[in-house]
C-alpha cells in the first residue's frame, strides 16, 4: 500500500514537473519577446502612461537597451572593449537613480537583481495556483520546481554563456562547470548566442518555448564558423 502510494506521488511529481517545464518555457519566450525585446513602438506607447508601465519600461530598458546595445557590443564574450567604456557606461546609469543601481549591481542585466527579479518571476506564480487546484500537492510541487527554471538560469547559468566555453568551464563552481559540459547546456549556448546575433528569435533559456511558438533559429554555417572562433560549444 505504501509502495504504491509513494508511486502515484512520484507520477503526480513527474508530471507536475512536465506540466510545468512546458508553461515556464512558454512564458518565459512569450514575456522575453514581448517585454524584455519589445518592439520600440510597443515602448513608446507604453512611456505614455510611465506610472502604469513602470517596471515594464524599466525591464526593457535594462534588457534590451543595456544588455543587448550598449555591452557585448564588440562580440557575444566581451562585454567591455576597455574600462573607459564601462566608466562611460556607469557614467550615464548614475543619472538614473536606483533603477542605475541595479542595472549595475546585475552586472549590466547579466544576472537578476531587485525588481528586475521581480518582472521575471510575476507571470511565472498564476501557474501555482492553478496547479494546485487542478492537480493537487504533489503536482504542484512538480510545477514549482520546474517554475524555478527560468529565473535560476537567468541568473546563474546566463553570465557563463557569454564566456568562451573553457573560459567558463574554469571560472564556474564546479556544480555549475558540470552542467556547462552537458548537451542541454552547450545547445542553451548556441541558442542563446543566436539571440544576440538576431533578436527577433531564440528567446528561451528554458529550451522548447521557442520551437512550439515558432520563434526559434537554427545555426547556419555562418553562425557555427563564429561560433567557433568565439569558442563556444559546437558538439
Amino acid at each position: 500500500m505504501l509502495s504504491m502510494l509513494w508511486l502515484k506521488a512520484t507520477i503526480e511529481l513527474l508530471g507536475g514537473f512536465a506540466v510545468g517545464y512546458l508553461l515556464a518555457s512558454l512564458i518565459e519566450s512569450y514575456m522575453h519577446q514581448h517585454v524584455s525585446d519589445a518592439p520600440r513602438g510597443r515602448v513608446k506607447r507604453w512611456e505614455r502612461h510611465p506610472r502604469l508601465f513602470k517596471y515594464l519600461i524599466r525591464t526593457n530598458y535594462s534588457h534590451h537597451t543595456i544588455h543587448h546595445c550598449k555591452t557585448f557590443k564588440q562580440d557575444h564574450v566581451t562585454q567591455f572593449t576597455s574600462a573607459e567604456e564601462r566608466s562611460r557606461l556607469d557614467a550615464m546609469l548614475s543619472g538614473l537613480g536606483p533603477h542605475g543601481e541595479i542595472i549595475q549591481r546585475s552586472m549590466y542585466a547579466v544576472k537578476l537583481h531587485g525588481s528586475g527579479s521581480l518582472v521575471f518571476v510575476a507571470p511565472l506564480l498564476p501557474v501555482v495556483p492553478l496547479c494546485l487546484a487542478t492537480a493537487g500537492g504533489w503536482a504542484t510541487a512538480g510545477a514549482c520546481l520546474a517554475l524555478a527554471l527560468p529565473p535560476a538560469f537567468s541568473n546563474f547559468i546566463h553570465p557563463y554563456l557569454h564566456m568562451r566555453h573553457t573560459e567558463a568551464l574554469e571560472r564556474a563552481p564546479r556544480w555549475i562547470a558540470m552542467l556547462l559540459k552537458t548537451r542541454y547546456f552547450k545547445a542553451m549556448a548556441r541558442h542563446h548566442y543566436l539571440h544576440h546575433r538576431y533578436v527577433v528569435c531564440n528567446f528561451n533559456l528554458l529550451l522548447g518555448g521557442d520551437r512550439l511558438r515558432r520563434v526559434a533559429r537554427k545555426a547556419g554555417e555562418q553562425d557555427l564558423a563564429r561560433m567557433r572562433e568565439l569558442g563556444l560549444p559546437l558538439d
